[in-house]
């Protein structure tokens, strides 16, 4: 069995999991507990002070990923 190329994307799939985005750019992302206060008082990460939360790129995680399993995604 052959597996299909994927030449499409990456996506970014919300928690909702119909909305998609380009993965291009997206982070994943850690708050203090101060950092989640200031999150749950705008319901965005530009509310966020930078020293409250720590990131790390999706490209970031899928090339790791990519090295682990030895795929080209």
């Amino acid at each position: 069995m052959s597996r299909p190329k994927f030449d499409n994307g990456p996506y970014m799939v919300l928690s909702d999991g119909s909305t998609y985005d380009g993965a291009e750019g997206c982070v994943v992302v850690y708050v203090t507990d101060k950092g989640q206060k200031q999150l749950e008082e705008c319901y965005e990460f530009k509310g966020v002070e930078l020293d409250d939360m720590e990131f790390v790129e999706l490209s970031v995680l899928l090339e790791t990923y990519n090295k682990v399993h030895g795929t080209d995604l």
